[in-house]
């Protein structure tokens, strides 16, 4: 062969091993499968907006006061009436629409809890999850104490 011939043919090879090597490359480099991080921390997300939305809340029913204040009421007393129910069932209706027109909606599985002692709830809408879950505590004052809500969104 003549030596033009043999350059080429050397040029040929060091082309096919680059673009072997690129395949390798964009095969296990490139196309691996993303790590699920998002995931854990989009469910986080939606815990914390949704418990802090939810809180914020001005129930139009009942002199516009927010959940967190009716949320005070139900474990100090109940001493409002919202149309005909007290403070706890209002604040439990109005959850179970909105978790209902959102996160069931959403296909997501979760758990609302409202207490200020933990063995008695004083509004528990949803199941517990049975296994790995992400979830938001928000407390609230109360007089003499602190009462909590927490919101678990099951993964």
């Amino acid at each position: 062969m003549k030596r033009a011939q043999m350059e080429i043919l050397g040029l040929a090879v060091v082309v096919v091993i680059i673009l072997v090597a690129t395949i390798f490359i964009v095969r296990f480099l490139v196309l691996k499968t993303p790590v699920e991080y998002r995931k854990g921390f989009v469910s986080a997300e939606i815990a914390s907006n949704m418990l802090n939305t939810f809180l914020k809340t001005a129930a139009k029913d009942c002199s516009q006061l927010t959940m967190t204040e009716l949320l005070q009421d139900c474990a100090q007393g109940k001493s409002i009436t919202c149309g005909t129910v007290h403070s706890c069932e209002f604040v439990e209706l109005t959850a179970k629409k909105i978790f209902k027109d959102t996160l069931d909606k959403w296909s997501m599985k979760y758990e609302f809890l409202a207490y200020a002692d933990a063995n008695s709830p004083l509004v528990k809408i949803g199941k517990p999850c049975p296994a790995d879950k992400r979830s938001k505590l928000f407390p609230i004052p109360i007089s003499g104490a602190t009462m909590y809500t927490k919101l678990e969104i099951c993964a």
